[in-house]
Formats: C-alpha cells, sequence, structure tokens
C-alpha cells in the first residue's frame, strides 16, 4: 500500500520540479542569452542541485531544447486556439495576432529563448528554432488559405510569400515592440496587421 502511493507522488513531484527548471532557464536565458547562462545559474534560481538539472537534461543545450519545445506548443497552441475560436475567417486573422503579441507580452522572455543569436548559427537548437518559425508559417499559411476570397485563386507559391512575408513582419514587430519605450498595445498591431492582409487577400488575380 505505501509504496503504490509513493510512485505516483514521485512523479508529480518530478513534473513540477521540471516545470520550475524550465521557467527559472527560460527566464534566465532571455536575460542573459544563452552564451551568458550557467547551468549553476539555472541551479540556483530552483534551489536544487547542477547534477540534478544534468540528470534530467543532459546538458545546457539539452536544457535550451527542453525551453525552446515548450515555449513552441505554448505558443502553438495558444494561437491556434484563438484562430479556431474565432466567429469568422476575418476574425481568425486577427484573433492570431492578438494571441501571438499578447503571448509575448506574458512571457517576456520567450522571444529572447526564440531568437537567441548565440544559438542560431548551428547545431540542435538552431534547428529547433527553424522549426518554431516553420510551424508558426503553415499556421499562417493556413490562415491565408481560409480568407482567399472564393471567386479568386492563389496558389501554393502566393501563399508561402505571403506566409513568410508576415511570420518575418511579426518577428521584426516583436523586436521593435520589445526595444520600444511606449510599444503600442497587441490589439492595435494585430488590428492593423489584419487590416493589411485582409485588403491584400482580396488583390489575388481572379481564377
Amino acid at each position: 500500500m505505501t509504496s503504490t502511493t509513493a510512485a505516483p507522488k514521485r512523479r508529480r513531484d518530478r513534473a513540477a520540479r521540471e516545470r520550475e527548471i524550465l521557467e527559472a532557464a527560460e527566464r534566465i536565458f532571455g536575460e542573459r542569452g544563452y552564451q551568458g547562462t550557467s547551468m549553476d545559474d539555472v541551479a540556483a534560481q530552483v534551489g536544487v542541485s547542477k547534477p540534478l538539472i544534468y540528470q534530467y537534461y543532459g546538458s545546457k543545450d539539452g536544457l535550451f531544447l527542453a525551453c525552446l519545445a515548450r515555449l513552441r506548443g505554448q505558443l502553438l497552441d495558444t494561437v491556434a486556439d484563438a484562430v479556431m475560436a474565432a466567429a469568422s475567417a476575418e476574425d481568425a486573422l486577427y484573433a492570431g495576432f492578438l494571441a501571438w503579441f499578447r503571448f509575448l507580452d506574458e512571457h517576456p522572455q520567450a522571444w529572447s529563448v526564440l531568437v537567441d543569436e548565440g544559438m542560431l548559427s548551428a547545431g540542435p537548437a538552431a534547428e529547433a528554432t527553424d522549426e518554431v518559425r516553420a510551424a508558426f508559417i503553415e499556421l499562417i499559411a493556413t490562415m491565408v488559405r481560409m480568407n482567399v476570397p472564393a471567386d479568386r485563386a492563389a496558389d501554393d507559391d502566393e501563399i508561402q510569400i505571403v506566409a513568410q512575408s508576415i511570420s518575418g513582419a511579426t518577428e521584426r514587430l516583436a523586436i521593435w515592440r520589445t526595444r520600444s519605450a511606449n510599444p503600442p498595445p497587441p490589439e492595435k498591431v494585430a488590428r492593423t496587421l489584419q487590416d493589411l492582409l485582409w485588403q491584400g487577400l482580396h488583390t489575388f488575380k481572379t481564377s
């Protein structure tokens, strides 16, 4: 009876500890960058031993990858849920953009972790960052396809051109808002992007 109840408790303790480690690592990576972060920093922040973090994640690269995976899941789920809950295709554009910028505002270190230049040159972390971007671009492409008017035509190349352009715009806007002393609110940014994209979709050639 004792052993039966102890195992679930250990699993819960580990899950809670991993969550605390990832939350601390996200903050520190975001504030100091990859190169400026050490496993000692993270261990001290959480109040656990450094060997325990190595046991869970293997290396600093492994910890960084775990942070990326967690952020990717949270960000994409947040945006996708907002898009799916929208009342119309046009509203879905606004809802998706709004969810993206609100997420970054609510997780101020997230953007720094996702685009940490110290990890973008090569290696698995760079690949993981590219996967985050690719998944977001695909989500944008889906939104674009939903919004092409029924009497218009857009081929796959055109859809990708629009999706890649919007992805680049959202990244630059995220960087600009992070560095601005008085950034516009997410609602204004999302509405401006939505209006721009909605009008642009109606310029596709007639099928």
